[in-house]
């Protein structure tokens, strides 16, 4: 399956139709990075500023972050067998757009950037993901207010998606 290109991106509808998706896309190809050294894929480096950690708590306390390779791992491979299933039947198209948001600190294991790789390849379209400016244990005091380490979070509804990657343009394009 072929991965996403940032400048080919497709937002949640709601970020396309309020004008968000063009500056959003030109933010997030302003500092993009290699995973990994051996790694073939661009992704997004993002600024942990005070808007992102707020609508991250927020869709913590909503319940719409995942946080765990195996969690995410797992819920991805599940919502992947139902996405199928739901095709196979002939029904509408799926998984062609942006739904899910994987976001991982900046103090990972190369290992840790390969998974995440394979990951993106995999579930793209719908899964965009982001390095965080931002270490493990930051990451984990800023989603649950205790020194706690958490390397990859997954926002995983719609209008989470959209909050976050809202707050990435909001301020930037003047």
């Amino acid at each position: 399956m072929n991965f996403m290109n940032l400048s080919d991106i497709r937002f949640p509808r709601q970020l396309e139709a309020d004008e968000t998706a063009e500056p959003l896309r030109k933010a997030l190809m302003t500092r993009t990075v290699k995973l990994w050294p051996g790694g073939d894929l661009d992704v997004a480096r993002i600024t942990m500023d005070d808007p992102l950690k707020k609508a991250l708590r927020k869709a913590r306390l909503q319940g719409r972050i995942s946080c765990g390779f195996e969690t995410i791992f797992d819920r991805l491979e599940s919502e992947s067998k139902g996405i199928a299933n739901v095709r196979g039947r002939g029904g509408a198209p799926y998984g062609d757009r942006v739904s899910r948001l994987l976001l991982f600190s900046n103090d990972g294991a190369e290992r840790l950037y390969r998974h995440i790789e394979s990951l993106l390849k995999v579930h793209a379209p719908r899964l965009l993901g982001c390095l965080l400016d931002i270490d493990g244990i930051a990451l984990g005091s800023v989603l649950t207010g205790k020194e706690t380490r958490i390397k990859l979070l997954m926002a995983e509804h719609k209008d989470a998606v959209s909050d976050i990657l809202r707050t990435m343009v909001a301020g930037r394009d003047t």
